[in-house]
């Protein structure tokens, strides 16, 4: 094609820490706008805790995403001379998703981001920069729900036999049971968990969410309108334009339907507590029932799910840690009094070591991004994947000969082809898609390989599995208070800040995995490193239940 790429958009750790200073104030002003006008069309009265608990991670998503594409044309128009670009005609498309997991989706949908483009230009006032509008084969506006694969005769009497099981307990719940949901533990140990909490275990799921509505154009622009006030701001300007454009049709006109909804689900009336360490994003059946609840004076307890919690330069008191009463972490505490140590519960009453010391050599590897942040994902997901190449280039030859490079399971998902990359790359390598348990591949590694900061470091750390890890921009991404601790995995030889640096430690420790992994330097920083942000349970259901109880008194 005759055309060049731009140059990306907000890189290096400078840009970051700008724009994301600059998102959060502007997060923080326009936030109470939105809840305000949503207050008077809904006719309730419904505090900031309310509705962050509802949209607060949408509207921190949207916030990013504009920052991203505002500044990315603004730094194209002024980098070059552009003859003109193309867009769909609008016919019924809308920029609204039905609910917060489909905006995911469509923040890296080319055919969403082909209308932002074209709305934000508009807003701009761009002149230098004519649309060709052409014709589009959406004669609606694409709802952004999932698709339901048709189930087998054979499986769906399965599948309801397996409902009818599940609703057995349901018999035996007490309004003041405490409400456990998706606590991250394994099975096994949220039964012994409820157990110890004196009530018959429930295996707590939201149903799946139902409304009539659809986009009502006119109603978004109506409110649009009573947002006022201009500002000398360009971007808070367009933010506070389009935000009832993109705002999710369930926390406008699906609400009441869903509010409704919410008041017949047969969970505990008055529970004891609420806990959950997983629905606090997406789930939006649990998010209005857990916020009426929380208006309502009951408890709720939030715990940490998986990496990046208190290390991460950009993820920095985030909705499921402000809005609880509590939030367990896996170690640390970092200036909310909301944070309170607990431990890993992911691996929870899975400790021992599950490697096989004469094994191969597992990478476990990132998908690519889902373009939310205030940067250029792509980007850096291209240098990403460069980086992979050339740590498996400088691995000795037998070493490769028993790598496995397992791929993300959300992989397939995306539009990045992984597997035909790494085919073309080497044809001869052994790929995992992402099929098969990662702790089964483990357990066949005398070493894993770790190629991003993620959850599973602090799970084969914390369960002394032989492990190392490397990524792009050295610490860039890590708040200054967990910098120590990182150094520390370098200083050990685990974390690597270069592929070649990885592939080097690999290639000398290869015949003695375990040697090196048993020296006492290496061992006593893992088991510092844990102490802070991976810590393990010899009994974690006891122990939960005995630190959930404490955070029941403590916000008495």
């Amino acid at each position: 094609m005759d055309a060049v790429v731009a140059s990306p958009y907000g890189l290096g750790q400078a840009k970051k820490d700008k724009d994301f200073t600059e998102a959060r104030a502007l997060e923080e002003k326009l936030f109470p706008i939105l809840c305000d006008l949503l207050n008077q069309y809904h006719g309730t009265r419904h505090g900031s805790r309310f509705w962050k608990i509802i949209l607060g991670h949408w509207f921190s998503r949207f916030i990013d995403v504009i920052l991203n594409r505002v500044r990315t044309l603004e730094q194209c128009l002024q980098a070059y001379q552009l003859s003109g670009t193309s867009a769909f005609a609008d016919g019924c498309y809308s920029l609204a998703t039905m609910d917060s997991i489909s905006a995911i989706w469509a923040f890296s949908n080319d055919r969403w981001n082909n209308a932002l483009y074209i709305r934000i230009l508009n807003l701009l006032e761009v002149t230098s920069c004519p649309v060709q509008v052409i014709s589009d084969d959406l004669s609606e506006s694409f709802q952004w729900t999932a698709m339901a694969s048709e189930v087998p005769p054979n499986k769906k009497i399965l599948k309801w036999s397996i409902e009818k099981v599940k609703k057995l307990p349901e018999s035996f719940v007490r309004e003041n049971d405490a409400f456990i949901i998706n606590s991250y533990l394994p099975l096994k140990e949220e039964i012994k968990l409820q157990l110890a909490l004196g009530q018959v275990p429930q295996l707590w799921r939201s149903p799946k969410l139902k409304f009539a509505k659809s986009v009502d154009r006119d109603l978004r622009r109506q409110l649009s309108n009573q947002i006022g006030g201009k500002s000398n701001e360009t971007l808070y300007e367009i933010l506070s334009t389009i935000v009832f454009e993109l705002l999710p049709v369930c926390y406008l006109e699906g609400f009441t339907e869903i509010s409704e909804t919410v008041k017949l689900l047969p969970w505990p009336k008055r529970p004891k507590f609420i806990f959950t360490s997983n629905n606090f994003d997406f789930d939006e059946i649990f998010k209005f029932w857990v916020a009426a609840k929380v208006e309502s004076g009951f408890k709720y307890i939030t715990g940490q799910h998986g990496n990046n919690y208190g290390t991460h330069r950009y993820l920095i008191h985030l909705t499921e840690e402000t809005t609880p009463d509590k939030f367990l972490t896996w170690g640390w505490e970092d200036g909310l009094p909301q944070h309170t140590p607990a431990f890993v519960f992911k691996i929870a009453g899975h400790t021992d070591k599950a490697y096989n010391p004469n094994g191969g050599l597992l990478l476990i590897e990132l998908h690519a991004a889902q373009m939310f942040s205030t940067w250029d994902d792509s980007a850096e997901f291209n240098s990403f994947f460069d980086d992979q190449q050339n740590f498996i280039g400088r691995l000795q030859k037998q070493i490769k000969k028993e790598l496995i490079v397992r791929l993300h399971h959300g992989s397939k998902n995306l539009k990045w082809d992984e597997e035909a990359r790494w085919k073309d790359f080497d044809p001869c390598l052994k790929i995992d898609t992402g099929e098969e348990p990662i702790y089964k591949l483990t357990a066949q590694s005398r070493l894993v390989i770790h190629s991003y900061d993620s959850t599973g470091i602090l799970e084969t750390l914390s369960q002394n599995i032989p492990t190392l890890a490397f990524w792009q921009n050295g610490f860039d991404h890590l708040r200054d208070s967990a910098k120590p601790y990182y150094k520390m995995l370098v200083d050990a030889g685990i974390v690597h800040l270069t592929p070649e640096s990885a592939a080097a430690k690999v290639n000398s420790v290869w015949d003695n995995v375990d040697g090196w992994w048993a020296q006492s330097n290496v061992q006593e920083t893992r088991k510092q490193f844990c102490n802070r942000y991976a810590r393990v349970s010899q009994n974690p259901s006891r122990n939960l239940k005995n630190i959930l109880k404490k955070c029941f008194n403590d916000v008495e």
